[in-house]
């Protein structure tokens, strides 16, 4: 990452600064070329070597997107920290040197909370102070607004109830169902008409004939045979 004279840039630990020279120095017996910086909090100018100004943590200051993901950061209301007084001090000095935005702003709202609920040292109440000034000082230059709306657009979102943005996972790829073959309907096979069943003719009985009885002899006939 370049710079050049009249850039705006962060310096770790002191914030927003603008660089307002560039000048050659003789040292050892070579000549180094130096930035001037002019940190905006404290009119405190800070000289560091061109080459040098990538490994010291010098950047660009954040954009609006990054403003927000800072916002996201200060709006949380669960922070873990130590318990410890002499732990948590050293974590946040840490934080504070590294010229992390996103770390400085932890620190804002750790410190922030902590004071509302157990209340602060004098020593953590230094640190936020510095800690606030850090981050006021960027978001002048992010937001192209002056220090103090600055400060009051960190009061609000301190003050806001926490967003929970729920990131939804990799889309899963479903898989394309193969579409449904209508299949074709059964062709119903053409019902066979049965042929009436043929009755067969009733075999009639043969009617046997019972032989007359021989029939008695009238009187008369007997009044014959008795004159005989």
């Amino acid at each position: 990452m370049s710079f050049a004279v009249g850039d705006k840039v962060v310096y770790p630990h002191h914030g927003a600064a603008i660089i307002e020279a560039k000048e050659k120095r003789t040292f050892e017996g070579k000549k180094i070329d130096y930035f001037i910086l002019r940190i905006t909090y404290g009119d405190l100018k800070v000289s560091i070597p061109v080459s040098k100004a990538n490994q010291i943590g010098l950047r660009d200051v954040i954009n609006d997107e990054e403003v927000e993901e800072v916002y996201t950061v200060l709006r949380k209301k669960e922070a873990r920290m130590p318990s410890n007084w002499s732990r948590r001090f050293k974590n946040h000095v840490e934080k504070l040197k590294s010229g992390d935005i996103y770390q400085v702003a932890e620190v804002v709202r750790n410190l922030n909370l902590r004071e509302a609920d157990k209340g602060l040292s004098a020593g953590e109440k230094r640190m936020l102070l510095k800690a606030r000034q850090i981050l006021v000082s960027e978001l002048t230059f992010a937001l192209d607004v002056d220090e103090e709306t600055a400060e009051t657009r960190l009061d609000e979102v301190l003050a806001s109830p926490e967003v929970v943005v729920k990131r939804s996972g990799p889309k899963k790829a479903t898989a394309k169902k193969a579409p449904a073959v209508k299949k074709a309907p059964a062709k119903k096979a053409p019902a066979v008409k049965k042929a009436p069943a043929k009755k067969a003719p009733a075999k009639k009985a043969p009617v046997k004939k019972v032989p007359e009885a021989a029939k008695a002899p009238d009187e008369k006939d007997a009044a014959a045979s008795a004159a005989n």
